[in-house]
């Protein structure tokens, strides 16, 4: 049987990794949080080469020799950096991995967060026109499990309903 210090103990450790970031402090310390998708598209001269935080909905996947593109559709970024509210995108962008990325695993409508260095913008067609994707060169990025939201644990009294 446990005693009440580990119970305790227990508890404020699953409470804390609960609000740890998906992303490695001391990469987020070395991305300019400020810098916004709009800012990109709007001043990419600026921005090449800066650290940046964006996040948003896989919509595909192309693998290359080499390398794995995968087109995000911008979302905003929440307090755990999980992007939500794909009603608000600014529009799309594209991360480019070395290497080969299962489309399997990094599949339409997944979440990704991603921490890298812009590399300026990338003009191709999308549809009838031609779109200036943001292109991101990730240092680090986390793939969500879920688009319906991470599995939780919950501590109260009464009746809880989660989504």
């Amino acid at each position: 049987m446990l005693n009440k210090k580990t119970v305790l103990l227990l508890l404020v450790l699953l409470i804390v990794s609960g609000c740890a970031p998906v992303i490695d402090k001391k990469t987020l310390e070395s991305v300019d949080r400020e810098i916004r998708f709009a800012d990109l598209v709007k001043d990419p001269d600026r921005y090449r080469g800066r650290k940046v935080l964006l996040g948003g909905t896989i919509v595909g996947v192309e693998n290359r020799e080499g390398k794995t593109e995968i087109e995000v559709l911008d979302q905003p970024l929440n307090y755990q950096l999980r992007p939500t509210n794909p009603e608000e995108s600014e529009g799309r962008f594209l991360c480019v991995f070395e290497g080969f990325k299962d489309p399997a695993i990094y599949s339409r409508n997944r979440h990704i967060t991603i921490a890298g260095v812009f590399k300026g913008l990338e003009k191709r067609r999308l549809g009838e026109m031609d779109y200036r994707y943001p292109v991101i060169e990730p240092v680090e990025h986390y793939l969500w499990r879920s688009p319906y939201g991470e599995p939780s644990v919950g501590i109260g009294v009464g009746i809880g309903i989660g989504f």
